[in-house]
């Protein structure tokens, strides 16, 4: 295989640069292996991945199963026992019933906290009483009271010679005026932690790519690149490099979370989680390079590792400003500001993906805004690019923002 050592190393060299396709390409294999290799990377990687699948398993553990509410029964018939239990269920409560034998029995389990309540006989015939240890749960005193209510109309009708299974059943149909999508929440979810790796891929992603830009500024080794490379050629290769180490990483870490999240019952769709997830990854794609190209043209009007902070803190700002977007904006997606700035790049790398998750963004908008930010992604790349290789061979002092509006023109 080629290597970036088998190219000249000096203009005086007579033999032939290297093609565009096979320079780029040697500069994204050195910047994958370095980066890749890198005991940082690894460690870092496999933290995020242990993280996401004992996150999983914990958060299965504390919410997974189904939660079931116990009620103990003392003297009731059995027609009020399952009347507990068919209410609760029409309410979207599950209750289970324990018979005990005596009123003492059912306090002690209240007090114990082994049951949620306890439905006892009251003082007077007809009456019963509700034990709990510091206030019934309404979802489950809701069930009990409406049971009992129930027995005691039949007992009622009964006495007065009505049979209640022949009087006529009321119906009441339920209309939503705005219908829950089942797996809105599954797919928001998705949508705000791909805002997260994609914030996270970008503030390590651009860093590393401006920090190797300074690195061989500072150390002349791109005085000998560019003896073979142009300075284009070697901006692409290092982005490209850079960002498929860092779509790699995300897409490992994703594709654990589904797997987990799939394994654990978190995820019961995967169908719309992994449609979700390709979403993600192809705004993750425009928002890395639209970052990385700039942080690229800020390590290249610097000279030293010391002055890189300072002159990235706009774009610093600019990402958490999307980070914050994505993730309050997860809240008002149909608000004017969201649906505003989710058509403004490189906000929309963010917040589409959010209301695509949460249905608010038709399959024009989608289209549009995506054409959109691949187009800023186009002027930014190009805006960089001959920032870079007018700034790269460039030393002394950093180059003011001024100076580098001059160079992009």
């Amino acid at each position: 295989m080629t290597t970036l050592r088998d190219l000249p190393t000096t203009s005086t060299n007579p033999s032939p640069k290297a093609s565009a396709a096979q320079a780029i390409r040697l500069v994204a294999e050195r910047e994958i292996t370095t980066r890749a290799k890198t005991k940082s990377f690894v460690v870092s990687t496999a933290l995020l991945l242990v993280v996401i699948v004992a996150g999983a398993i914990v958060i299965n553990f504390l919410t997974g199963g189904e939660d079931v509410e116990k009620v103990a029964v003392v003297g009731q018939p059995a027609a009020v026992t399952d009347s507990i239990v068919a209410v609760g269920e029409s309410t979207g409560t599950t209750i289970a019933t324990e018979p005990v034998d005596t009123v003492e029995q059912a306090r002690a389990r209240v007090a114990d906290g082994d049951v949620a309540a306890a439905l006892i006989p009251g003082q007077s015939p007809g009456s019963y009483v509700i034990l709990s240890k510091n206030g019934a749960d309404p979802t489950v005193e809701g069930p009990i009271r409406t049971a009992v209510s129930q027995a005691g109309l039949s007992d009622a009708l009964a006495a007065r010679g009505v049979d209640a299974a022949s009087l006529p059943a009321v119906e009441i149909s339920v209309t939503e005026l705005d219908p829950a999508r089942p797996d809105e929440g599954e797919r928001l979810v998705i949508a705000l932690v791909g805002v997260i790796l994609l914030i996270t891929a970008i503030m390590m992603g651009g860093t590393m790519v401006a920090v190797g830009v300074v690195e061989e500024k500072t150390s002349r080794v791109v005085e000998l690149l560019l003896a073979t490379i142009k300075p284009l050629h070697l901006l692409w290769g290092k982005i490209i490099g850079i960002g498929t180490v860092a779509l790699a990483q995300v897409v490992l870490l994703g594709a654990t979370a589904l797997i987990a999240g799939t394994a654990t019952g978190i995820l019961t769709l995967p169908g719309a989680a992994v449609g979700m997830f390709a979403a993600v990854i192809a705004w993750f794609v425009l928002g890395f390079l639209f970052f990385a190209s700039l942080y690229a043209a800020t390590g290249a009007i610097v000279s030293r590792q010391e002055e890189l902070s300072s002159a990235s803190f706009p774009l610093t700002v600019l990402a958490m400003a999307v980070m914050y977007a994505g993730i309050f904006g997860a809240q008002a997606l149909d608000s004017t500001l969201i649906t505003t700035l989710s058509w403004i790049p490189p906000f929309s790398a963010a917040l589409m993906p959010m209301r695509i998750a949460s249905g608010d963004a038709d399959a024009l908008q989608i289209v549009l805004t995506f054409l959109i930010m691949a187009v800023v992604c186009a002027l930014a790349t190009w805006v960089a690019a001959r920032i870079y290789q007018r700034s790269i061979l460039r030393t002394g002092s950093r180059i003011g923002w001024r100076e580098v509006l001059k160079l992009a023109r």
